[in-house]
C-alpha cells in the first residue's frame, strides 16, 4: 500500500494530499483592472490601535480601494472584486526597514483568491458580496454587502482626466503591499504562525481620472455578519475628517510573487 508523501521541491495548497507543483518563481499579470481610491484623513490615535507595534504608522489616513480585476492569469481568464482598507507605515524590524501600504481588511467576492491570499501571502482576506463598477454618465458607484445586508458604498464624481503630469508615476508604479500572516492554534489560544509580510506589486496605468466622492459605512448588527459587525464598526467609527481627491485607474496589476518575503 502506497501512502501520500510530502516532496520538500513542491509547493502545495490544501488539501495538499492530491499532489503538489514545482515552484514556479515569476510575475502574474491582471491585464484589465480598474482602481477606485478614496483616501480620508482620520484620528491617529484612534486608527493606530489597529496597527500591529511592528509598524509604525506615517499619516493619519486610511485609503479604501475599489478594485475590479478582469483577465486575471492565475485565475486561468477569470475575474473578481475586492476593496482594500489600508494605512501608511513604516516596517522596523531586526534587518528588514519598509515603507509601505498595511492592508488593515480586504473583502474580495470569490473564494479561490481568498484562500490563496491568507494562507500563502497572509493578506487579511474576507468574503463579502462586491458589485461591479456602476457607471453613470460622470458617476462611478460600488457596494458592498453580506448575504443582502449593506455595509458599505463607495460614490465618485468624475471632474476631469488625469493630465501627463499626474499619470507619469503612474505608468510603472511599485508598490510595498504589506501584510500580517496569522495562522491560530488548533484547540486553543494562541498563534501556530504570526509573521508580517512583504508582498511586492506594480501598477501600470494606462489611463486616469480624479474627481471627488464619499465614503458611507452602515453598521451591521451580530446576527446581520456575525463575523465582521465588529471589524465594519471599528472601521465606520473612524473619523472622516478631510477627503483627499478621488483617484481612478484602468490598466493592468503585477503581482511581484517572486520578491514576497516574511520580514524580520
Amino acid at each position: 500500500m502506497i501512502m501520500f508523501q510530502f516532496e520538500t521541491n513542491k509547493c502545495y495548497r490544501m488539501p495538499p494530499y492530491f499532489g503538489g507543483v514545482a515552484y514556479q518563481p515569476m510575475e502574474t499579470c491582471y491585464h484589465d483592472v480598474v482602481n477606485m481610491t478614496f483616501t480620508y484623513a482620520t484620528d491617529g490615535d484612534s486608527l493606530s490601535q489597529y496597527v500591529p507595534e511592528s509598524f509604525e504608522l506615517l499619516r493619519p489616513e486610511l485609503s479604501i480601494n475599489f478594485c475590479q480585476s478582469r483577465e486575471v492569469e492565475w485565475m486561468a481568464g477569470s475575474c473578481y472584486n475586492l476593496i482594500d482598507v489600508s494605512v501608511p507605515v513604516r516596517f522596523n524590524g531586526k534587518r528588514d526597514h519598509v515603507e509601505g501600504v498595511f492592508s488593515l481588511v480586504v473583502w474580495e467576492n470569490k473564494t479561490t483568491p481568498i484562500l490563496t491570499g491568507r494562507e500563502e501571502t497572509g493578506v487579511s482576506k474576507i468574503y463579502a458580496d462586491i458589485e461591479d463598477l456602476h457607471i453613470l454618465r460622470d458617476q462611478r458607484f460600488a457596494t458592498a454587502s453580506f448575504e443582502g445586508n449593506s455595509f458599505l458604498r463607495l460614490e465618485m464624481t468624475v471632474t476631469s482626466p488625469m493630465d501627463d503630469a499626474q499619470m507619469t508615476p503612474l505608468r510603472k508604479m511599485p508598490v510595498n503591499a504589506l501584510h500580517w500572516r496569522y495562522i491560530p492554534k488548533v484547540g486553543g489560544p494562541g498563534a501556530d504562525l504570526s509573521q508580517p509580510i512583504l508582498f511586492p506589486q506594480r501598477i501600470e496605468a494606462e489611463q486616469g481620472w480624479k474627481g471627488h466622492g464619499a465614503v458611507q459605512w452602515t453598521l451591521l448588527r451580530y446576527e446581520q455578519n456575525p463575523m465582521q459587525a465588529h471589524i465594519i464598526k471599528a472601521l465606520a467609527e473612524l473619523p472622516q475628517l478631510e477627503m483627499s481627491p478621488v483617484m481612478m485607474t484602468k490598466g493592468k496589476v503585477f503581482l511581484m510573487s517572486p520578491m514576497a518575503r516574511v520580514l524580520e
